[in-house]
């Protein structure tokens, strides 16, 4: 009984492994076989446009090199794009490797949203289509994120390390350049705030020594002020904003060899204000009157030291 057994068990044993291995010989080409080890790669330096077309979206933004600067384009608008977003863009797409291939099916594509829901991004140099790809759904896993993507010419759709989503999912807005201070500390030598009813001052270095309205200022409150004039970025654009007033501040802001950055602002309701930067010309920002006290709006008393 016990030899019967054995070879029962031995003959299951072999019928489950020739299952086994002619499944894999003759079933249909399995999702994991077969799978490209780059589905696109691309040389971002030759990159030079982007078209995404993302369907929640207004039509088609395209993103374009000029010269050594980026621009940002709709139908109606074109403004400096944030270049540190374009390159962390390409950097998301420049080598995609595909971790599995989920569905050869087209009937599978609204299933990971590489049809008509997914974003479309395309990739040239010189006018030459160097990547024509959907991004679709983005999933997680213990390894990490993944986002299914598509050929936009092929049936395949494939899972790919990351989470692409945030890379291509940005409005207009999100791609302009929102930056209106941008400095280097050590090139600061002198800030004049102009005020209303002559209320404005200016705080200058002089030798070694800063000032602010002609009377020693704190040294370290002085280095506070500069770390906070060297970056600030707002997020709010003012489109179609006309300044058909003068100013209601201004912050002129000088190195050694000139003006380095001129801030203005219009003060357009009690909590509101419209600002604009030199860096930037013809954009305007909308802020809070919080954001604008905090690095712009000061006083020569906030300067002195305790007890001045």
């Amino acid at each position: 009984m016990k030899k019967l057994n054995s070879k029962i068990l031995l003959i299951v044993l072999i019928a489950l492994v020739s299952i086994l291995v002619l499944s894999r010989l003759f079933r249909a080409p399995s999702l994991e076989s077969n799978l490209r080890k780059d589905l696109i790669s691309l040389d971002t330096a030759a990159v030079d446009e982007v078209k995404i077309l993302i369907q929640k979206e207004e039509g088609e933004i395209k993103l374009s090199r000029q010269g050594t600067d980026w621009k940002v384009a709709n139908a109606q608008l074109q403004n400096e794009t944030d270049r540190g977003l374009v390159n962390s863009f390409l950097g998301s797409i420049k080598s995609l490797k595909p971790l599995r291939l989920a569905t050869r099916k087209k009937e599978k594509w609204e299933e990971f949203n590489v049809g008509d829901k997914g974003i479309h991004a395309t990739v040239y140099s010189a006018g030459k289509k160097l990547a024509d790809i959907i991004i679709g759904k983005t999933g997680f896993s213990q390894g990490g994120s993944y986002t299914y993507v598509r050929i936009s010419d092929e049936n395949e759709t494939y899972a790919v390390e990351g989470f692409l989503e945030s890379s291509f999912n940005r409005s207009y807005n999100d791609w302009r350049n929102k930056t209106i201070l941008k400095l280097k500390k050590d090139d600061i030598t002198k800030i004049t705030y102009q005020y209303p009813a002559d209320s404005g001052f200016v705080v200058e270095k002089r030798d070694s020594v800063w000032y602010a309205a002609n009377a020693v200022a704190d040294k370290n409150k002085v280095d506070i002020l500069l770390n906070q004039l060297t970056f600030k970025n707002l997020t709010e654009f003012r489109t179609g904003f006309v300044a058909s007033e003068a100013p209601t501040i201004t912050v002129k802001i000088d190195g050694k060899a000139g003006t380095l950055i001129t801030v203005k602002g219009w003060k357009i309701a009690e909590q509101q204000w419209v600002i604009n930067s030199s860096l930037q010309k013809d954009v305007y920002f909308s802020a809070p009157v919080a954001s604008i006290l905090s690095d712009l709006l000061i006083t020569k008393d906030k300067l002195m030291a305790t007890g001045k």
